[in-house]
């Protein structure tokens, strides 16, 4: 997936959850965060990210990604979906695909002829292990359970696209969020699948290099 041209910035302060300032250019910058995970050992003081310049909004500037010791990050977690959407038209064979798909008052990202696919953008990297989720999460639980629900009707698909390349394994982060971790691995139990995809990231684009089943 390409890039839009990015700036490099330094990072100072996240003032909520999708607002942060950044050093910009010789000066301090609102810069919007399209990311509710905590990101800690991203978005810290005096660390580099990259940003991207907006058309239209209230802020002119949105962080996109982050330099981690041993890889770049996008923490920009709507890229995921795009990121898997281009992975599988290059690599599967289907029919019909259709996006945020409301089934059981929750919606999911894709419908691809019978499978249905719940993508979860992964940023989190500890001791070469990919976590999710970096913050507790009701909805990506509601949405295990009900993938549960409704596997007699469809057959279910949980995708973790881990938009950075330091990692070796894919595991739930259990201390963050022990009732998503106890969905995942109830899900896990029934034998449905989970889809791992790891990216390079570059300045100028994400490309999937591997992808596993757990």
């Amino acid at each position: 997936m390409k890039l839009p041209p990015l700036m490099p910035a330094i990072f100072v302060k996240r003032l909520n959850r999708f607002v942060g300032k950044v050093f910009l250019n010789g000066k301090i910058e609102r810069a919007l965060i399209r990311n509710t995970g905590r990101l800690s050992e991203l978005l810290k003081f005096g660390n580099t990210v990259f940003v991207r310049e907006k058309e239209g909004g209230k802020y002119r500037y949105e962080i996109i990604l982050a330099r981690a010791e041993k890889s770049l990050v996008c923490v920009e977690s709507h890229y995921a979906n795009k990121i898997f959407e281009e992975y599988i038209r290059r690599n599967w064979k289907f029919k019909e695909l259709k996006r945020e798909v409301k089934l059981e008052n929750e919606r999911f990202d894709f419908l691809i002829d019978n499978t249905l696919v719940e993508v979860k953008s992964v940023n989190l990297v500890k001791n070469g292990v990919a976590m999710f989720p970096d913050a507790p999460t009701k909805r990506g639980t509601g949405h295990i359970r009900t993938l549960i629900k409704l596997s007699d009707k469809f057959k279910p698909l949980l995708v973790f696209v881990v938009q950075r390349s330091d990692f070796l394994s894919f595991e739930p982060n259990c201390e963050t969020d022990p009732e998503f971790c106890k969905a995942y691995y109830e899900y896990v139990s029934k034998g449905f699948e989970v889809l791992v995809l790891k990216c390079r990231v570059s300045l100028e684009e994400i490309n999937v290099v591997e992808v596993f089943f757990t």
